[in-house]
């Protein structure tokens, strides 16, 4: 189910039935709520994608290339990816024994979605780097939604949770 106009089919910035925008202190219990509405041995287990609506990587802060294997990792020069057009996401999906969060490092075209910067206050948050992914992996919805709330506005720079796009569909498999 995604936050939609009754006439349209594309998603809208978030405002929905299922999360409150009104305000971060807001949207925090109700992304925990709609992250507990199904529980741990349900197959309708619920993802909630949150897109920024304005990119964060520039060129000169692109992450960078990660080497390919062998010699060339260690005596290869690091070059920066391009940066994509594309805002940066997270993905929030329960789990029978967790809740994780995924932010995407690529867009479809190999372009940085996340820059250096960003990777770093990731990393410093706990999170870790898997294939193209930053992964979080939590215990329970409410500290996934803080913590989710948390990357949004500092990482991310979403100045007010109403300049979300989001959407709210059953939980398959992690997005990269």
């Amino acid at each position: 189910m995604s936050t939609t106009h009754p006439d349209d089919d594309s998603p809208t910035p978030a405002g929905g039935q299922e999360l409150d925008v009104g305000s971060w202190n807001r949207f925090i219990p109700s992304l925990t709520h709609l992250l507990q509405q199904t529980g741990p041995d349900d197959d309708g287990a619920i993802g909630v994608r949150l897109t920024a609506t304005e990119p964060i990587v520039t060129a000169a802060t692109a992450a960078y290339a990660r080497p390919e294997g062998g010699l060339r990792r260690l005596l290869g020069r690091r070059r920066r990816l391009s940066p994509s057009p594309l805002p940066p996401v997270l993905t929030v999906r329960t789990c029978p024994d967790a809740v994780v969060l995924t932010a995407p490092l690529l867009d479809d075209d190999g372009r940085a979605r996340l820059g250096e910067d960003a990777l770093a206050a990731l990393d410093s948050l706990g999170w870790k780097r898997q294939d193209d992914a930053m992964v979080l992996r939590v215990v329970d919805a409410a500290s996934a939604a803080e913590l989710a709330t948390r990357v949004l506005i500092e990482v991310f720079d979403v100045a007010h949770p109403a300049d979300l796009v989001a959407v709210a569909e059953p939980a398959a498999a992690p997005e990269a």
